[in-house]
């Protein structure tokens, strides 16, 4: 019989690791994408761009926000043992609930951008 908090140590290493690597890897696209930015040639263009950009990041920011004021916060028995801290269980619930959301929202936006032509 082996020691599985071994496990669930070294799985939630990597998960933190690879958060860290998705932060750095997203500020660095910011960055880079900032310091090497050329001005499109029609200014209507480059202002429906930057806007859907500015959407699209604010509805995302808004989608997290909603779905963790909406997430429950009741103990749930988890391996028998009661987990109470609300925090966890509504960051819990938000990545479920946005996970879900912004799949069919993306799913949604590719059906009709497939079917309008």
């Amino acid at each position: 019989m082996t020691d599985s908090s071994f496990f669930i140590d070294l799985v939630l290493w990597l998960v933190y690791l690879l958060l860290a690597a998705t932060v750095a890897a997203a500020v660095w696209s910011a960055v880079n994408g900032i310091r090497t930015h050329e001005p499109a040639v029609d200014p209507i263009a480059a202002r429906y761009t930057s806007a859907t950009g500015y959407v699209t990041a604010g509805g995302v920011f808004l989608v997290l926000l909603l779905s963790y004021l909406l997430g429950a916060s009741q103990p749930v028995i988890s391996n028998g043992r009661p987990f109470t801290e609300a925090f966890w269980l509504r960051l819990t619930d938000m990545f479920i609930y946005s996970t879900v959301i912004l799949i069919s929202v993306c799913s949604v936006i590719v059906a009709i951008a497939k079917f309008r032509r």
